[in-house]
């Protein structure tokens, strides 16, 4: 069977059998058969090469082809692919939780492994909850979050969100949870002290936010916001739960998201995405010590009752070691900032031009926010057919986030890419 005849019938077998998230069924057969892929770029079955300048899901931090990441996970998986840590511990897990601790810094010291970034929120809410509960204020249930902002999947984190395509047709969905309203939640902490305590200070179990908004549209929080939020969370008795899941790991330039604002310590942190830099699946919800130590009064168990079964998976914990070593013996944190800023002073002088109403970002995560969501789809179809660039389209919204190791001369690719995508009469140099 040639080449074109594979590539078709791999893709009739996807059509008729895989289910796929976040895609319309109307979509029919216009999905890419990605084959391999290699640094910044990945290559389709019909031997296209594009420019991957959405990372994946924001989550392929170093790119393609890293060998170095494969080869220890290769070691790993071939000596002890993994073992559940309710029974023991092993040395993958050891070490990462040790490396998160330095980076976190104390009393950030304790991390807890899931699989996915939605689990490692759902975990965080009933931590939060249930600490509340073992330190004698069992009316602490609420979680305040805001509407614009995204947490995951699940019936809890769809609760967290105003976004109708992620609550819709799935309720009842749960209660105790109180959503900051409007564009304003992402602009004016204050509007979130005016939620908290009107919904009751005292009943507020934490308040979880997002750095950056990330399905709300690469919307960066302003600076200073992340710091009134603690003064909050430290005045009325709650929690603060950082979600680093898109911002973690160098992403906006800082290790992480929240670092932008020195004065913030979060009671909980909790990542994915980059952690495992798509080599595996994994995710990790790290508290202040006295929470941890606070479970040893729970009735039960003395511990936490919540777990996965490949919560802390040995060969995806390798996994991430690698790619922090990778993170910093290659300078990817400053690269990232470094890079980020070129990319996103050269997006913004688009700004007035078809339809571009704004550009906005914070490291190597920024987005083109335009008039009408059918300019933007028809911006990144272009993007993606004429001149071989993947970007992420929400909305009215196409957003960049380009693997950690992209360099300058890619970040110039991108922005020439979307400057000629803008006229489709101009052809890219």
């Amino acid at each position: 069977m040639d080449r074109l005849s594979t590539t078709k019938a791999v893709l009739k077998n996807a059509a008729d059998h895989v289910w796929r998230p976040w895609t319309s069924i109307h979509a029919g057969s216009d999905a890419l058969l990605l084959v391999e892929g290699q640094g910044c770029e990945v290559v389709s079955a019909d031997g296209r090469r594009f420019l991957d300048a959405r990372a994946g899901v924001f989550n392929a931090a170093l790119g393609y082809g890293r060998q170095d990441v494969a080869a220890v996970m290769a070691a790993q998986a071939v000596t002890l692919m993994t073992y559940t840590l309710q029974e023991a511990i092993t040395p993958p897990v050891a070490e990462l939780a040790t490396r998160l601790a330095g980076l976190f810094g104390e009393p950030l010291s304790r991390t807890f492994f899931c699989n996915s970034g939605s689990e490692a929120i759902e975990s965080a809410i009933k931590v939060a909850r249930m600490f509340h509960v073992l330190s004698g204020a069992e009316h602490r249930r609420l979680i305040v979050s805001l509407a614009p902002g995204y947490h995951g999947s699940t019936l809890a984190t769809a609760a967290m969100t105003g976004m109708l395509a992620v609550r819709a047709l799935m309720g009842p969905l749960p209660e105790g949870f109180v959503l900051v309203p409007g564009d304003r939640a992402a602009m004016d902490p204050s509007a979130v002290a005016a939620c908290a305590l009107g919904a009751g200070a005292d009943q507020v179990a934490a308040v979880v936010v997002e750095p950056v908004l990330g399905v709300g549209g690469i919307r960066p929080l302003p600076l200073g916001y992340l710091t009134a939020v603690r003064r909050l969370c430290d005045g009325i008795g709650a929690l603060m739960v950082v979600d680093e899941v898109l911002t973690g790991y160098g992403r906006t330039g800082r290790w992480f998201g929240y670092q932008h604002e020195p004065l913030v310590l979060p009671d909980i942190v909790v990542t994915s995405k980059g952690l495992t830099a798509g080599y595996a699946p994994l995710a990790t919800m790290t508290c202040r010590q006295h929470i941890y130590e606070v479970f040893a009064r729970d009735p039960v168990l003395g511990g936490l009752r919540h777990g996965f079964t490949t919560g802390g998976h040995a060969t995806a914990c390798a996994a991430a070691c690698a790619v922090l070593d990778a993170i910093e013996t290659e300078g990817l944190v400053e690269n990232a900032a470094r890079v980020g800023v070129r990319l996103l002073s050269g997006l913004r002088t688009l700004i007035g031009e078809q339809g571009v109403r704004q550009v906005r970002g914070r490291g190597l995560l920024v987005a083109v926010e335009f008039d009408t969501a059918e300019r933007a789809a028809a911006v990144a179809l272009r993007l993606r057919e004429t001149h071989r660039v993947l970007a992420r389209l929400q909305g009215a919204v196409v957003s960049f986030a380009p693997p950690l190791v992209c360099t300058e001369v890619l970040a110039d690719r991108i922005c020439e890419a979307m400057s000629c995508s803008l006229r489709p009469q101009a052809v890219a140099r």
